[in-house]
């Protein structure tokens, strides 16, 4: 195989490798296990809030690996409903509703249960009240059905909530008073949890409906339910899933507290302006709504971003404009931040992108290197191989042929010069060109730089004519000049191989007028340099 047909074959195959490699980069690495479902949700999870993007790569990565299509479809769900802004919320509904109409969805009771909870969800994200009453009561259902009465009872308060968004208010709130009544003076952590969830969601439906003296009683209980998890927490262990651990249990009780401080702030805060004609209800409002609201600033939650802006539309009933116009401007800042930030790591991903695609490319540079400089090598031993053997026969030929030198007795020998060219006419070419060669490698006359066809006649008395013909036509020579040529590499090839003259003196003493001709002849005769055949020589 010739080596550029190599360099095709090794070219080709390194940029399908590289190409694989780079393709390759971002998936993560493959035991030959099937992937765990239950961690796989976890660490996408884990990645959705601040990189959903990477969350999706993660799912296509589950799925090369042999992740079932239903299980990364419901993940990819997952990731559209919690995180990319809420963009991508209807293709979370179309998704779960297609695995829905799926055997697995209806055979197994626990991927149907992922499935909804993520439907439920989605549709709830995306205000789609008619949806969440659809799914919401085939969730309870099968809630019930695997008698987990307390999820079945968080549902029923999604239930209600939609109920009111469609009309139905008062029984929604009823609903809502029944989940709640259901789930009150049980100390478990499960029940609590729940409670407070539906507390949550009548504080909304009150507040949308302008019911704000109703949410009064409403934050008030959450906070009585609070102080007595607070003060019997032991009480409360029930060793669900969603029990916080025993340092998480301070944060959580704050998060609600606030949530009932924030609450309680904005309700009083509207009764202050219903009841601004009389003094006395509008100042007791008031100073409620103030002491609740100095509660809630000065809690964790109330000084992050977020639960300041959740309270800007109190500071607004109350009059502080001020602190709502610190509250925009604060926002606006954290918002161009959020940009800046959100820019630098774009920037980090194309920096890292293109450092990687750099790296390839180096790398497909010094393999295609090596595998050159390994071809080229290999390349030359063969070359080396070749010239040794061809060196080799040039050496075994030349002895023979010095036996040859000595002239045989001819009939032209003791002929006077004048009588030559008649003798010669009498002689065929044959005859004439063995008398010939014989007599000019017997008296080296080839060493003779000029020795040529006019030469040899001036010499041997005949005919430049003469010699020619018995050359063309009685020679396996083209020429008396192809004759010569090859007694002078002949006599070059002994001197190269038992002397140390340089190559220029070799070829002067073998009578080649230029170092050059001689190269070009050697090379054009042997495949190989002068150099080269003396290298060779053992």
């Amino acid at each position: 195989m010739k080596l550029g047909r190599y360099l095709y074959y090794i070219i080709g195959v390194t940029v399908v490798l590289m190409t694989g490699c780079a393709g390759g980069h971002d998936r993560q690495e493959h035991d030959g296990s099937m992937p765990d479902v239950k961690q796989a949700a976890a660490q996408v999870m884990e990645l959705t809030a601040d990189r959903p993007e990477q969350a999706l790569q993660t799912i296509d990565s589950l799925r090369a690996e042999g992740m079932a299509a239903y299980e990364t479809d419901w993940l990819r769900a997952k990731v559209y409903c919690q995180s990319l802004e809420g963009t991508r919320l209807d293709s979370a509904i179309a998704i779960c509703e297609r695995l829905m109409l799926l055997d697995v969805a209806r055979e197994n009771r626990e991927y149907r249960q992922d499935v909804l909870e993520t439907l439920v969800n989605a549709c709830r994200r995306n205000n789609d009240d008619e949806r969440i009453l659809r799914w919401t009561a085939e969730l309870v259902t099968l809630f019930h059905e695997n008698g987990d009465e307390t999820e079945a009872l968080r549902s029923e308060a999604e239930i209600a909530v939609a109920l009111t968004h469609t009309g139905h208010l008062q029984e929604g709130l009823a609903k809502i008073d029944s989940v709640i009544a259901a789930l009150d003076g049980k100390r478990k952590f499960n029940e609590l949890d729940a409670s407070l969830i539906a507390l949550k969601r009548k504080v909304g439906v009150l507040s949308e409906a302008g019911r704000h003296a109703d949410i009064i009683p409403v934050a008030q209980s959450m906070e009585d339910r609070l102080a007595d998890y607070e003060q019997h927490p032991d009480d409360y262990r029930d060793g669900t899933y969603r029990e916080p651990a025993d340092e998480d249990r301070p944060g959580y009780i704050d998060f609600y507290r606030n949530r009932a401080y924030g609450y309680l702030a904005e309700a009083y805060a509207w009764l202050s302006v219903e009841f601004r004609v009389e003094s006395g209800e509008f100042a007791t409002a008031t100073d409620s709504a103030r002491n609740y609201l100095a509660l809630y600033e000065q809690s964790d939650y109330g000084k992050t971003q977020e639960g300041r802006h959740s309270i800007a539309p109190t500071l607004c009933l109350l009059g502080e404009t001020a602190k709502m116009d610190s509250i925009f401007q604060d926002l606006d800042e954290a918002r161009f931040h959020a940009y800046e930030q959100q820019m630098e790591i774009e920037q980090h991903k194309t920096e890292v992108r293109h450092a990687r695609q750099i790296a390839i490319g180096l790398a497909v540079v010094v393999v295609l290197l090596l595998l050159i400089l390994f071809l080229l090598f290999r390349h030359h031993r063969i070359i080396r191989r070749k010239n040794r053997v061809i060196a080799q026969q040039i050496s075994e030929l030349l002895p023979s042929e010095e036996r040859h030198e000595q002239p045989e007795k001819h009939i032209l020998a003791d002929q006077e010069p004048e009588t030559t060219a008649e003798a010669s006419e009498s002689m065929t070419n044959e005859q004439l060109f063995q008398y010939i060669s014989k007599a000019i490698i017997s008296q080296q006359l080839y060493l003779q730089p000029l020795f040529d066809r006019e030469a040899a006649a001036a010499h041997f008395g005949i005919s430049s004519r003469r010699i020619g013909t018995a050359f063309t036509q009685g020679s396996p020579y083209k020429s008396l000049p192809d004759f010569i040529r090859e007694c002078r590499l002949k006599h070059a090839c002994r001197l190269l191989r038992d002397s140390t003259m340089t190559i220029a003196d070799v070829a002067a003493a073998s009578g080649f007028s230029r170092t050059t001709t001689f190269n070009h002849d050697f090379k054009m005769k042997y495949e190989l340099s002068p150099s080269e055949f003396r290298e060779l020589q053992d």
